[in-house]
């Protein structure tokens, strides 16, 4: 920050409106980010429902268990483990690895408070509880939000204190992606 005689100290990169293509640019990260994140949770969600079908057929075939068993075991499967695996990469991940999940290390993105620290597991839960909110409408919440609000945040983020920032750049000194 500079401070010239007389004046108030420039606020951090963090808090100046961006230009609307930074502004539609840390949207698309941010998308971008999302996507990666989510298409793991499904991924390993599809394996393991694979491997529950595996195990349900021969189950089925030698009377050991109902023939419903076959369309169900893997569907079941499928959303506990891609929730589960949500919920690893959304909390867990981010709380153990600064504030990094894997699309977010892919992007060149991290999460952080308003003052510039590691976030609590608490706002990484919260956020994560809002993307429910924030993915109404493929997302577009999320879009409109980070481009209309002065940090660039999504509604997840304005409720836990928190910032999406690049990663490349050290806690004290927060700058929004381009």
């Amino acid at each position: 920050m500079t401070t010239s005689a007389g004046s108030a100290p420039e606020p951090p990169a963090t808090e100046r409106a961006g230009e609307p293509g930074e502004r539609l640019g840390m949207a698309g990260r941010r998308a971008v980010q999302a996507a990666l994140d989510w298409a793991l949770a499904v991924g390993v969600g599809v394996f393991a429902a694979l491997v529950a079908g595996l195990i349900a057929i021969p189950l089925a075939q030698w009377g050991f268990a109902p023939p419903k068993v076959i369309l169900w075991a893997p569907a079941i499967t499928f959303l506990a483990v891609t929730q589960a695996c949500d919920i690893v990469i959304q909390i867990w991940v981010p709380v153990r690895r600064g504030g990094i999940t894997p699309g977010m290390l892919v992007m060149g993105l991290r999460v952080q408070t308003l003052r510039g620290g590691r976030p609590k597991a608490r706002a990484y839960l919260i956020r994560w509880v809002l993307l429910t909110v924030d993915g109404l409408l493929l997302g577009l919440v999320a879009v409109v939000s980070i481009v209309a609000t002065k940090r660039q945040q999504r509604i997840g983020d304005l409720v836990a204190r928190t910032l999406v920032v690049r990663a490349d750049l050290s806690p004290r000194e927060p700058k929004t992606a381009p």
